[in-house]
């Protein structure tokens, strides 16, 4: 029997590096209210949705983007499950500046 999978893959929201325009892969800086207010709207949008199964990486941005997102779910609640192998790339020493410096 053949089931359709289907993958929802987002973005975190919008952080305070990102406000910053810094570079950032596993430097973690919290969530900016744009951010929290865009994965809201997210969630709203994905409500209906029953997943089967919610991963993260283990970066803070991306597991509150992910509990933002299942906290309003119409289904059972899951585990979010996080995975360090889901992180951004690491810029080493470049981490935190500017991304016109980075280019």
């Amino acid at each position: 029997m053949n089931e359709d999978v289907t993958f929802y893959i987002t973005r975190h929201g919008e952080t305070l590096f990102n406000l910053l325009e810094k570079s950032q892969g596993w430097c973690d800086t919290p969530l900016t209210q744009k951010g929290i207010n865009v994965a809201e709207l997210l969630a709203k949008g994905l409500r209906h949705i029953k997943f089967s199964a919610a991963y993260s990486s283990d970066s803070g941005r991306a597991i509150e983007t992910a509990k933002i997102i299942l906290s309003v779910n119409d289904f059972q609640p899951i585990k979010l499950q996080q995975d360090k192998r889901l992180r951004e790339w690491s810029f080493g020493s470049l981490e935190a500046i500017t991304n016109k410096d980075l280019a």
